[in-house]
């Protein structure tokens, strides 16, 4: 195992050394940037998850259900609400890395709870999508997740575009890296990572696995950039930081129910799994970082919490978050019970949510959650503004009401739904298919 480890290693070094070499040719690296725009780091939003001192909140949830967890979890952080307005679009971002199972990957029920979760709060686009070592469509249908996501209302993107970005005061010898522009321009973040040991990183979580936001398929790819260095070399876990801090997503979420120990981030690198039944919820990055550092200490006895350090101290510089804990407000609880689920779900605004499935070619459902009792009207327009049905026009209690929708006899194309009340009216793209 040894030798085909550094085997790999030596073939990423040599590989990525020439061509970071190519990119350094002064004057014609500096020719081919010149016709390309270059964008500074995305700009996130303001964490709001902090105490009134400052404090960034991080919640660690121990059980045994990730949607009982997730839930307990956001309710002690605070909710959704806080990040999210009601037609806020939001990109969560998992690990699709290879061709293995959860924890290698994400798993396609925790990506599912995770899109309900964002539905309740806000009637916006739910995308989801990540870019790991080989095709992206090649890791979604080993995982067969295209539809569990299209059925849960949500979009799995293919992320075929990217915008150059670097920070301006790198010198020219790092290369410009490639953000996929479906990250960079959504309006929030979610990272919902799993936690590996990396045997060549020595393991960071929402830093050292955010990278897949980035890639560099005309130039130098991330990960292959970043294991052009030596194991744990200043360089290597100093441009980590500097890399993740690229994209600077809104919300971490940390799915470790399991995790890979020793020899990961795969399997057949070594890698065993073990159960460590936590999420982590956190609106600071690097405060999710050092945390999930001491957590993976305490499960594998091959880990070392000190080897991030310099990571961390460089994501310090970069202000990117706090990784010093006992400046940070840490609450430790257990998975709600379901008999609580309901009160937690419930929003404080009218929510419409996405119908489905979309498209559909017959029936589909379409659902709406109110915080009160409350009058609604819910009609179907055409492209033209001509009503083609009124699905309901009376009171309904709180809660999440679904009603269907027969679209028989309609022409194929998009057709709108509008949900009007008192206070707001919302409205939804559905695609009919004949």
């Amino acid at each position: 195992m040894y030798n085909l480890l550094k085997t790999r290693r030596n073939f990423l070094k040599s590989l990525l050394k020439g061509a970071a070499t190519l990119l350094a040719i002064g004057p014609l690296a500096k020719f081919i940037r010149a016709d390309i725009t270059t964008l500074d780091p995305r700009v996130r939003r303001r964490n709001p998850y902090v105490m009134p001192d400052g404090r960034p909140k991080l919640v660690c949830v121990t059980g045994d259900s990730y949607d009982r967890m997730l839930q307990a979890g956001l309710a002690a952080i605070g909710g959704l609400d806080l990040l999210l307005d009601n037609n806020d679009n939001v990109l969560i971002k998992p690990n699709f890395v290879y061709t293995e199972a959860y924890p290698t990957t994400s798993d396609i029920g925790s990506i599912v709870s995770t899109i309900q979760a964002v539905q309740a709060v806000s009637s916006g686009t739910v995308n989801v999508g990540d870019a790991g070592g080989i095709d992206n469509q090649q890791i979604y249908d080993f995982l067969g997740i295209e539809q569990p996501i299209i059925e849960a209302g949500a979009n799995l993107l293919m992320f075929e575009n990217t915008y150059d970005v670097r920070r301006n005061t790198w010198p020219e010898e790092i290369p410009d890296f490639e953000v996929w522009t479906d990250i960079y321009d959504t309006p929030v973040l979610i990272n919902l990572c799993s936690l590996k040991r990396h045997y060549g990183a020595f393991m960071t979580c929402a830093i050292k696995h955010h990278v897949g936001a980035i890639s560099g398929p005309n130039r130098v790819d991330s990960r292959g950039y970043l294991h052009s260095f030596d194991d744990q070399s200043f360089e290597f876990l100093t441009t980590l930081a500097e890399i993740a801090g690229l994209v600077n997503p809104e919300l971490t979420i940390v799915d470790a129910r399991q995790i890979m120990a020793i020899n990961g981030p795969l399997l057949m690198y070594g890698g065993e799994i073990r159960d460590m039944n936590k999420i982590v919820i956190c609106g600071d990055m690097v405060a999710a970082d050092a945390y999930c550092a001491q957590l993976l200490e305490q499960y594998d006895e091959t880990f070392d919490s000190s080897w991030i350090n310099q990571t961390l101290q460089r994501a310090i510089d970069l202000e990117l978050g706090v990784a010093d804990l006992s400046q940070v407000e840490i609450i430790e609880t257990e998975q709600t019970s379901i008999d609580n689920l309901s009160d937690i779900l419930k929003p404080g605004r009218i929510i419409l949510h996405q119908n489905c499935p979309n498209p559909f070619n017959a029936v589909t459902s379409i659902s709406f959650t109110i915080p009160e009792r409350t009058r609604v009207s819910l009609k179907v327009y055409d492209l033209l503004g001509r009503e083609i049905a009124c699905l309901a026009d009376r009171y309904f209690d709180s809660g999440k009401h679904v009603l269907l929708f027969d679209g028989n006899g309609l022409s194929s194309g998009t057709y709108y739904c509008n949900l009007s009340s008192s206070e707001i009216t919302l409205k939804r793209a559905m695609v009919f298919i004949k």
